[in-house]
Formats: C-alpha cells, sequence, structure tokens
C-alpha cells in the first residue's frame, strides 16, 4: 500500500469513527473533543488533497487520539486492547 492509499484508508476509517462517536453521544458530553478530532479530520483531508499524504496521514491520527482517549475514559475501549473503535465495530458486526 502506498502512501497515497493509506492516507486514503485512514480517512475513510476517520469518517466512520467520528460517526461512530456521536451515535455514542459522547459530542454532547465531549464538545471540544469533537471540534478537536473535527479540526485535525479538515486538516488531513485539506493534506491530502495538496498531495501531501504523510502529513494528511499525521493529521488523521491527532484525531484518533482525541477520540481515542475519550473512549478510553467512557471504557468504551480498554486501553490494553490496541484496537481502535472502527476496529470493535466491524468485529462487533
Amino acid at each position: 500500500m502506498d502512501q497515497k492509499q493509506r492516507a486514503e484508508k485512514d480517512l475513510e476509517k476517520l469518517d466512520r469513527i467520528i460517526i461512530e462517536f456521536k451515535k455514542l453521544k459522547l459530542d454532547s458530553k465531549y464538545p471540544e473533543v469533537l471540534e478537536w478530532a473535527q479540526n485535525y479530520a479538515t486538516d488531513a483531508k485539506h493534506y491530502f488533497e495538496k498531495g501531501d499524504y504523510f502529513t494528511s496521514f499525521g493529521a488523521a491520527n491527532y484525531a484518533y487520539g482525541f477520540i481515542d482517549c475519550v473512549l478510553v475514559i467512557e471504557k468504551k475501549i480498554q486501553e490494553t486492547s490496541f484496537l481502535s473503535l472502527d476496529e470493535q465495530v466491524h468485529q462487533e458486526g
């Protein structure tokens, strides 16, 4: 998988994770976290469109970090599982 494919895959995954975050109604409890994650998602998409796939990947991972932190605090994922919400949703579904 090249950088472009990897960045594109991460952007799609990030969109799904943000949707799941909202479905769990964590957006109302943690609106600032969602705002930061969405800002990084916007940055990731911007860099992807410019062809800077490395920076796009990095920005997407910052967004994941914000969301994963809340999921750990809320016990929606276990910190030691190393599975993101997206991976857990797909395993359960």
